[in-house]
């Protein structure tokens, strides 16, 4: 009778439902619309290319090397690896143990008689989770993962991020050396006009030196240009986990300053908790502080473990039977353990919630960039286009004695700021509109096809 209540007791409590409260992630109450953007929900944005909007495919092929080379995103993958194997030591694989050992002596008594003894001991014990704690701890660990999975998401846009404004600034700083050599070649021709008129008396030396010291000043302003884009190519090399010779090779070639060919569209709030894997990870990090919390609160229980012995040898003997483990002159220390998990608990969902305000805030603020970004770039296409005009009336109104060099003067250098200014208001526009695809989490999931990594780099 005794025996038949023991097993009904353990049958009881092995059914006994996990301590700690059941995880259910919170109401962000997220508002129904970004400011200034649509009030319609996008698809799953992870997957989408969002780069393949500059139709530049040599960006294109550098985002595929880049998705398959890049340390940062190794690591995190990495990381992964060790969340997945992390996996197996929780849940069953903690209540299940035991050992085996083979013992094997050779003994001499005084009479000289040797005796030889052999065991082989076979020990197994199995913990029962009344209150589960290994129940949780599964919880536990799996949370973990998945926060590791979309950890590596947000790896992988940052490093998105970092490549295509890299990129963009190469293309910046290499239009901007474009547009300072022609301005040279400009003043240039003001410089020989200015000689040709003082020599002709119809002019003067000073003309002559305002005009060289003109010149002089763009050609100072050209170094630190390709400069500055060398140095963006060094970093892309890096990101790129590959030589810097052959990809600065590669990027020489010019090509004119990404203009997105997509549109700006941005989803409504509530979308970045399904395509943001900062936010993902964030709520995954506070399932896997919950489930802690049910680990803990199981602690302050006793436990039940069954175990059991064989041993084989001269003197065969066995033992089986349940050990029942009352916490007592620690339970001030593993009360605090649990309180410990509730803070982190609140803790975590504070910086979930902390994560998603922090979103909508980065998707507003690159939507009015963006925005702003592109009616800076349509302002400066037509102060340089009316700029132009201006230099071309200057230099022939000089050319005919009715104005001074003076005039013409001035008429390049705000042509040059003009258009050097058109040149930065594309590369911010284009980087603001990168900002924008990140900030709304779209292609992080996005996984390269075999034939995208080119074979010319």
């Amino acid at each position: 009778m005794k025996k038949a209540v023991c097993v009904a007791a353990v049958v009881l409590f092995s059914g006994c439902s996990a301590l700690g409260p059941d995880y259910s992630a919170p109401d962000l109450n997220a508002p129904a619309r970004f400011v200034g953007g649509a009030s319609e929900g996008v698809r799953d944005a992870s997957v989408v290319p969002w780069w393949h909007g500059f139709d530049d495919p040599a960006l294109n092929q550098l985002v595929s090397i880049g998705l398959s080379q890049n340390l940062d995103i190794q690591a995190a993958l990495e990381r992964i690896v060790a969340a997945r194997e992390n996996t197996r030591r929780f849940g069953v694989a903690q209540q299940i143990d035991g050992n085996t050992s083979l013992d094997a002596r050779r003994s001499r008594a005084s009479t000289g008689t040797a005796t030889d003894t052999t065991n082989l001991n076979v020990d197994a014990f199995y913990v029962f989770d009344i209150f589960g704690e290994y129940r949780r701890s599964a919880e536990q660990s799996l949370a973990d993962l998945e926060a590791a999975q979309f950890d590596a998401g947000t790896v992988k846009l940052a490093y998105l991020a970092e490549l295509v404004s890299s990129y963009v600034l190469v293309r910046y700083y290499q239009a901007a050396a474009r547009i300072t050599q022609d301005t040279i070649a400009s003043r240039r021709n003001t410089l020989e006009t200015a000689r040709q008129r003082a020599e002709a008396q119809e002019g003067t030396q000073l003309e002559v030196a305002q005009a060289r010291s003109l010149l002089a000043t763009a050609e100072a302003s050209l170094p630190i240009l390709t400069a500055q884009a060398r140095v963006n190519t060094f970093r892309i090399a890096t990101l790129l986990n590959m030589p810097t010779g052959v990809l600065a090779q590669k990027l020489d070639q010019a090509r004119a300053i990404p203009r997105p060919r997509m549109a700006m569209a941005s989803g409504v709030p509530a979308d970045l908790l399904r395509n943001r894997p900062d936010i993902r990870a964030s709520e995954r990090r506070l399932a896997s502080a919950t489930a802690a919390i049910g680990v803990s609160e199981a602690q302050l229980y006793p436990s039940l473990r069954l175990a059991g012995s064989v041993t084989a040898g001269d003197i065969d003997t066995w033992s089986f039977g349940p050990t029942l483990s009352i916490p007592m002159f620690d339970r001030t220390s593993r009360s605090a353990a649990r309180n410990i998990a509730l803070s982190d608990a609140r803790q975590a969902e504070i910086a979930y919630r902390n994560t998603f305000i922090t979103g909508i805030e980065e998707v507003q603020a690159s939507l009015t960039l963006t925005d702003a970004r592109q009616s800076q770039v349509t302002a400066y296409q037509q102060a340089t286009s009316s700029a132009d005009r201006v230099l071309n009336l200057a230099r022939r109104s000089y050319e005919a004695g009715v104005v001074t060099i003076d005039d013409v003067l001035d008429a390049e250098r705000t042509r040059l700021s003009n258009r050097l200014d058109l040149a930065l208001a594309q590369s911010e526009h284009a980087q603001a509109w990168v900002q924008l695809q990140v900030s709304v989490g779209k292609g992080w999931a996005y996984s390269i096809s075999g034939g995208e990594a080119l074979e010319t780099y």
